[in-house]
């Protein structure tokens, strides 16, 4: 009771600030900044109150002692990062003095689909990156297999249907696979498309045969005319004919011819290329630029190329220069080769023997003898040897 009157004496006088209030059994009050503070019991929650043996108690000046009169105490008095409330770092330290260390650090994430992965940030006081997992191959199960953030899309095994542009894949949706429809069919035009899905291509356009006329042939190539006939300037004259006639590439000839009369194949190529007469010769050595640039010789060796390239065959010289050919390759099915025998071939034209083989004579021969098997046409021999002949009929 004495002590409180002294108390409220010293206020009324007016306390020095910081000064100490002593009760009679020497006890010692907290230290304050003005008398109107002892009114306030508890500190501002910014504040940390400090007796003189905690505040003497922190040694590294962090505001937090380790006296056992300190509200909180420092769990690392060496260390001005670590106190109470401190936020927690990954260095396996209590940072915080809750007794714990790198907790609550939190953890990332990374990836997408099924290569989604969650890692923690800390590891054993180290950070840790997040590697995702590894992408598979698609498959229909609602999941982002192969980790591109599309679901379900191009499945891997998905069933297929229908020829050319008919052909379709089986969706999946939902998880769950569709039945396969192929599409309908269309008009087949000539765009390198099996538009009419069934199984060819350009059908209806792979070998048209042209009535033309020799007149006409001159104005492709002035060296061809009635007196030729045959040979390297017909060659390159029905080639350019072809080329410009809508779908066609390149031709061969004379089928027949009479007079002025020329009958000329146009075809359908993917492969209208100059090709060395050393190459060529590769495949038989006696076609060369200096011995056989046009004949039987060179015949075999356009067709054993043109096969070397994934063709059924081909044809050329279609235009020739001084050390190159121009080679034009056919695919099958529109081009098929077929063995027969100059017995038969002389059926179709008499003058198409052992003893010519090759010329125009031939050339009907061969055109009889394919149109007679349901093709438009055909050229040869790709190959002869005694009474064998190969030759190309090439399909409508």
């Amino acid at each position: 009771m004495k002590w409180c009157v002294a108390l409220v004496a010293a206020l009324s006088q007016g306390c020095a600030v910081g000064s100490e209030l002593t009760d009679p059994g020497g006890r010692t009050d907290v230290r304050r900044s003005d008398a109107s503070a002892v009114r306030d019991v508890q500190a501002p929650p910014d504040v940390t109150v400090m007796s003189n043996e905690c505040a003497a108690s922190d040694a590294d000046g962090d505001r937090f002692g380790t006296h056992a009169s300190c509200p909180q105490r420092d769990c690392d008095d060496r260390n001005p990062a670590m106190y109470p409330g401190a936020p927690e770092a990954c260095n396996r330290l209590d940072d915080d003095c809750d007794g714990m260390t790198d907790e609550e650090l939190g953890e990332g994430s990374c990836g997408v689909g099924a290569c989604r992965r969650t890692a923690p940030y800390c590891v054993n006081g180290a950070l840790q990156a997040c590697t995702p997992g590894m992408p598979a191959m698609e498959s229909c199960n609602g999941q982002d297999d192969d980790c591109d953030g599309m679901v379900d899309e191009d499945v891997a095994g998905a069933a297929s249907c229908g020829v050319g542009a008919c052909r379709r894949t089986a969706n999946c949706a939902g998880g769950m696979m569709s039945a396969c429809v192929p599409g309908t069919p269309g008009t087949e035009s000539c765009n390198g498309q099996d538009d009419d899905c069934d199984g060819e291509t350009d059908e209806g356009f792979r070998a048209n045969v042209v009535n033309s006329t020799y007149t006409e042939l001159a104005m492709r190539h002035d060296g061809c005319n009635q007196g030729t006939r045959i040979g390297g300037a017909c060659n390159a004259a029905m080639h350019r004919l072809c080329a410009g006639r809508g779908c066609t590439q390149s031709g061969f000839g004379p089928l027949e011819n009479s007079g002025d009369v020329s009958v000329v194949a146009c075809v359908v190529s993917d492969f209208v290329r100059s090709v060395p007469y050393a190459t060529l010769s590769m495949h038989h050595p006696n076609c060369s630029a200096s011995t056989e640039r046009i004949g039987p010789n060179c015949n075999a060796a356009i067709h054993r190329f043109c096969a070397s390239m994934g063709y059924a065959t081909g044809y050329g010289p279609a235009e020739q220069g001084p050390d190159a050919a121009t080679i034009v390759c056919l695919r099958a099915p529109g081009t098929q080769v077929v063995s027969t025998t100059y017995t038969e071939l002389a059926m179709r034209h008499g003058g198409c023997t052992q003893a010519s083989r090759i010329g125009s004579d031939c050339n009907a021969a061969i055109s009889r003898f394919c149109a007679g098997r349901g093709f438009a046409t055909g050229f040869g021999p790709l190959e002869n040897s005694g009474d064998t002949a190969v030759v190309a009929c090439v399909r409508p």
